[in-house]
């Protein structure tokens, strides 16, 4: 019997790690670009692409520059698939770490706010069909 309260204990332990594991991302903070920078823990980061800064594409990863509202810039990479959308995206957010060594805010993930369908178009909203 004891044996047994042991192997349930350890399949709930395993299941609440891996529940933790996978809601990293709700519970990784926002943060400004200069707090990420000092810190380089694990957080995420929002701004808009900095257009003035072209994309360049490499084997395996991307990097780009992205500015916070306040005109702070960010070099950062990412490893993967660039989203779709990405270069008409209305901001950017990025999930990972600033890497002090190569100056750096490398991404784990990418994701983008779109322009919506429903923004105003001159003096009227434009309908959802």
């Amino acid at each position: 019997m004891n044996r047994r309260k042991l192997i349930i204990l350890a399949v709930i332990i395993a299941f609440a790690g891996l529940a933790l594991y996978s809601i990293q991302g709700v519970l990784t903070p926002y943060v400004p670009f200069q707090e990420a920078m000092e810190s380089g823990e694990y957080v995420q980061i929002i701004g808009i692409l900095d257009k003035s800064v072209p994309v360049q594409h490499h084997e395996g990863y991307y990097t780009f520059t992205l500015k916070e509202k306040n005109g702070t810039p960010l070099n950062a990479v990412h490893r993967g698939l660039k989203p779709f959308n990405f270069e008409h995206a209305d901001q950017i957010v990025a999930l990972g770490s600033f890497n002090k060594a190569k100056k750096v805010f490398e991404a784990e993930k990418i994701l983008v706010n779109c322009p919506s369908k429903y923004k105003k178009q001159g003096n009227a909203a434009a309908q959802p069909k």
